[in-house]
């Protein structure tokens, strides 16, 4: 069974990822990501390098899944990463800061699409899903 695990937050849509080591976005590094990152990539590559010509290098893409939820919270005190400073999505998975923050919860990267979840329904919030893709 897949775990799924938050990697990405834009607004009030979460991105949850099947492989939370390898996964990487557009400008992922850079600060602030409110600013400059993209939408979590759909693969991971890894460089297969031909020793004999430096010229020819190869990359392998391995496909990562993603569940997205969308959801509210209705508590004055929510605030995100861009809210209180300058972070990196790379900072923010890195768990440097929660990317749902309120007086009564934190909701860090890597917390699981189950518990993330419970985690909003049990503090009064909603969950939405998105409509299937065609």
């Amino acid at each position: 069974m897949d775990h799924y695990k938050l990697c990405y937050i834009e607004g009030n849509k979460a991105w949850f990822t099947n492989n939370f080591e390898k996964q990487w976005g557009d400008d992922w590094n850079d600060k602030p990501y409110e600013h400059n990152a993209g939408w979590p990539y759909r693969y991971w590559s890894e460089l297969i390098e031909d020793n004999k010509d430096i010229f020819k290098r190869k990359f392998k893409h391995h496909p990562i899944k993603h569940k997205i939820l969308y959801f509210e919270i209705d508590d004055w005190s929510d605030k995100r990463p861009c809210d209180v400073g300058s972070y990196s999505v790379e900072d923010i998975n890195k768990q440097a800061i929660a990317w749902v923050h309120t007086d009564k919860f934190n909701i860090l990267a890597g917390t699981t699409y189950e518990n993330f979840i419970d985690i909003i329904e049990k503090n009064g919030g909603r969950i939405y899903l998105p409509k299937e893709e065609k």
